[in-house]
């Protein structure tokens, strides 16, 4: 990054930061709840859910999960986006891509997650975004394998990058690895 951050910026991206890993734990487990009123997440029952007309309660059963995955994967990258902030993370090359995106990217350039765990977080923060923007064109199978991925890649991530930010919400500098 080019210019030093200012301090009133370092604070607010810490704050941001702290107040997501606090709530993170809740919000992820607000997915798996909405999820297992699926049973083991079956897609055959969520089809049918997604789908219906008739049954409300199966269909805001859809909804939670909806939202769920919405909200876990805001969080995902929020924080990916503050950390590389707070960390000053030099940008990636490829600067046409989302902030989301070029924060995994500068993530896993800098070692703190692996490139696969990347492609997982670039894809669930598609899918997340086709689901909320695309919505009528959206499938019960779209949104049955996104919740899924972000699932898995959310509770992938959480540990490495916790473990990682620590140092930089304390105030202490830290190179990128």
């Amino acid at each position: 990054m080019s210019a030093t951050p200012k301090k009133v910026d370092l604070n607010r991206w810490r704050e941001t930061i702290v107040r997501h890993l606090e709530e993170f734990p809740r919000q992820y487990a607000a997915l798996e709840h909405a999820m297992a009123a699926f049973g083991d997440f079956d897609l055959q029952l969520f089809k049918r859910a997604f789908d219906t007309a008739e049954d409300i309660d199966a269909y805001n059963q859809v909804q939670a999960v909806e939202r769920a995955l919405g909200r876990v994967q805001n969080f995902v990258a929020e924080l990916a986006e503050a950390g590389v902030k707070i960390a000053q993370l030099p940008p990636p090359e490829k600067q046409h891509a989302s902030a989301a995106h070029r924060a995994f990217t500068a993530l896993s350039d800098a070692r703190v997650i692996s490139k696969q765990l990347c492609r997982r977080l670039i894809r669930a923060q598609e899918a997340r975004t086709t689901i909320e923007h695309g919505y009528l064109g959206t499938t019960a199978g779209n949104v049955h394998r996104a919740a899924e991925l972000i699932r898995d890649s959310a509770r992938e991530f959480i540990a490495p990058f916790s473990e990682w930010i620590t140092p930089y919400l304390a105030g202490e500098d830290r190179d990128g690895g």
